[in-house]
């Protein structure tokens, strides 16, 4: 950043003198310390006698710094340096400049600087001015890696929860300070500047994001809490307030597990009936074992020892009824013992439900071609139809009416087709809901319906 000077302007100011009644002139000095060529500028903390900050010029190595002040008028300048270690500015000048309107000095070391102006002979009310020089060291950045620069392993690096990015123990990151003194007030120590240092990590294909800076004894990193599951290049910029900014890239073979797992696939024909038999597949990323948890009590895990049958597909079969659902979950693991466990899905199983029509119209034209009662979460099921003459004309027992297309309309064994009219049926079926172990006979449900052609 460059710094122009400001051209000064000035007063005139009416002063009486001590021991006369006719009044001098005397001119007030306005203005400031300026520098050229600053990489920056702070203002001090404290408020000088004037009710001013004083100025911190900044210069980044190598430059050294350099002052500059313009008056009005032929002046005297005498020069001044802080003293650390007497903590005040020296009694004697080091540089005195006469009859000149400017004064400037360059190849000045870090440090504190004063001015006194001399106009015309005698001290005007503005008589000195102070400034201090910045030279910013700069620093050093790099990250600890192995010769493949990778992320160099340790017991940080085996975290499941974050990834820690440890700094080059040989090339500490430390940001630089400055101090200062209030000239009017040096009994009240000193006062400090420091240039913080900003830290920007940027994952292959991630976005930017401003890191803290942690420290544990004499050890620097920065961390990640959110480690990638795949293998990532990671980018880190550090920069501080003045424009000096360090590079450098790193990669971090991960131990993160990942898993995305596809919408389940259900039966086409009743996908909410019992027994349903649901096909779960999934994508693993870094993972070395799985384990289902299908919500019914029931739990799958495969590993290197036991995979599942296609590697990315298991399917499990619901018998019970659950209406508010059962809730499924993965977890994964990865061969470093980190985990990661899936959103829960949702697999509704129906209660039983038997619904028999009361008309059927088997003429082919497709629609409503079977007798067929619409049948939910059923395990047995069994039925007898009747003639009005007390002929059976169809008997069919299943379990599972899935594969069961209905009662065409014609008479069994003889492929005959029936007569229109009435025809009585009898049912006799159990829900999923009833334990097998007690072998339940639901029924006989009975009634009539009609045939049309």
């Amino acid at each position: 950043m460059r710094v122009n000077f400001a051209i000064i302007n000035f007063k005139i100011k009416f002063i009486f003198c001590a021991g006369m009644w006719a009044c001098c002139f005397a001119v007030q000095v306005t203005g400031q310390l300026t520098a050229r060529n600053a990489d920056g500028r702070e203002l001090t903390l404290y408020t000088n006698t004037y009710g001013n900050r004083d100025t911190i010029f900044v210069f980044n190595q190598p430059k050294t710094g350099n002052l500059f002040l313009q008056q009005t008028g032929q002046n005297t300048f005498k020069w001044y340096r802080f003293d650390y270690r007497e903590t005040g500015f020296e009694a004697q000048p080091f540089d005195v400049v006469t009859d000149a309107a400017e004064t400037s000095q360059n190849d000045l070391e870090q440090g504190g600087y004063k001015v006194t102006v001399t106009s015309r002979g005698a001290i005007a009310p503005r008589d000195s001015f102070v400034a201090w020089l910045y030279i910013n060291p700069g620093f050093d950045f790099g990250l600890y890696k192995n010769q493949n620069g990778e992320v160099v392993e340790s017991a940080s690096y085996r975290q499941c929860t974050h990834t820690d990015f440890r700094f080059d123990p040989n090339r500490p990151t430390i940001p630089s300070s400055f101090e200062y003194y209030h000239p009017g007030r040096l009994e009240q120590g000193a006062l400090t500047f420091e240039n913080k240092i900003t830290f920007i990590m940027k994952p292959e294909n991630g976005t930017e994001a401003e890191l803290r800076l942690n420290t544990q004894g004499s050890a620097q990193y920065l961390r990640d809490n959110s480690p990638p599951y795949e293998d990532t290049q990671y980018y880190f910029r550090a920069y501080d307030m003045f424009g000096i900014e360090r590079e450098d890239d790193i990669m971090y073979r991960t131990i993160i597990p990942f898993v995305t797992v596809n919408q389940p696939v259900l039966p086409k024909t009743d996908p909410a009936s019992a027994p349903l038999p649901v096909k779960f597949t999934w994508k693993p990323y870094n993972v070395s074992e799985y384990e289902w948890q299908f919500g019914d009590g029931n739990s799958a895990i495969y590993n290197s020892e036991r995979p599942s049958p296609d590697n990315d597909t298991v399917i499990h079969t619901y018998y019970t009824p659950k209406t508010q659902g059962y809730q499924v979950e993965l977890k994964v693991s990865s061969l470093w013992g980190c985990t990661y466990t899936t959103d829960q899905l949702r697999i509704t199983v129906n209660p039983p439900l038997l619904e028999v029509p009361n008309v059927f119209t088997p003429n082919n034209d497709g629609f409503n071609d079977y007798f067929k009662p619409l049948a939910v979460s059923l395990r047995r099921f069994e039925i007898w139809i009747y003639a009005r003459t007390g002929k059976r004309v169809y008997y069919y027992r299943g379990d599972d009416l899935r594969n069961w297309q209905g009662w065409d309309g014609r008479i069994e064994n003889t492929g005959k087709e029936a007569a229109e009219g009435v025809y009585h049926y009898v049912i006799k079926a159990a829900g999923w809901d009833e334990p097998p172990t007690r072998n339940p006979q639901a029924g006989p449900y009975s009634g009539t319906f009609h045939l049309y052609r």
